[in-house]
């Protein structure tokens, strides 16, 4: 019997459902900010000081150099706000959410049934603004595939807890019915308003 793969018309399927994505929790903005102001002053400390030495001898024009890197530095630092603002996720029944970017916008759906390994874990500086990340890995996958940023530390702890209980609940179905991998499951964040994206 041949093998039949007929081309579908894209102009057939059902329209796409709009998602409603839950914004990265506030405090995720000011985090960013802060911690790439402090990678820009370090950077600054370790050029000035092999600058310094030689501004005697620099001409007038070598002036503007501080005034253009400190507007590059302050372009950065807004563009980086609005980006993590424009961030949200979202956790359905079968698979997980990560939208990202601010010109160039990135999607990336992640199924359950695909996740093995879930991981938490934060630095000073997130625990600090009560951020936690949310880290998820796949079957013979050596890196992470999907690492959800900028989410509250409440909502990452549950999302966790879900995410392993439905690895579980699928490798359950799996073993007893290999040909069903749907359950029923619910999430409902602890202080996020859903959005459109």
């Amino acid at each position: 019997m041949p093998l039949e793969n007929a081309l579908i018309d894209p102009a057939r399927l059902p329209p796409a459902t709009p998602l409603r994505l839950i914004p990265v929790a506030p405090s995720f903005a000011p985090y960013r900010v802060l911690s790439l102001f402090w990678r820009w002053a370090m950077f600054v400390i370790v050029l000035l000081a092999f600058a310094l030495p030689s501004l005697d001898e620099a001409p007038p024009a070598s002036a503007y150099g501080p005034l253009v890197l400190l507007l590059l530095i302050a372009m950065h630092l807004t563009l980086a706000w609005r980006e993590a603002r424009a961030r949200g996720w979202g956790l359905r029944e079968n698979d997980l959410l990560y939208a990202s970017g601010l010109f160039w916008r990135r999607l990336t759906v992640l199924p359950c049934n695909r996740i093995q390994h879930v991981e938490t874990a934060s630095g000073p500086m997130e625990r600090a603004f009560g951020l936690l990340r949310v880290t998820c890995f796949t079957a013979g996958g050596l890196s992470a595939d999907l690492v959800l940023q900028g989410i509250a530390k409440e909502d990452a702890e549950r999302v966790r807890q879900h995410l392993l209980s439905r690895v579980h609940e699928l490798e359950g179905e799996t073993a007893e019915q290999p040909e069903n991998t749907s359950a029923d499951a619910s999430f409902e964040p602890s202080n996020s308003e859903p959005r459109a994206s």
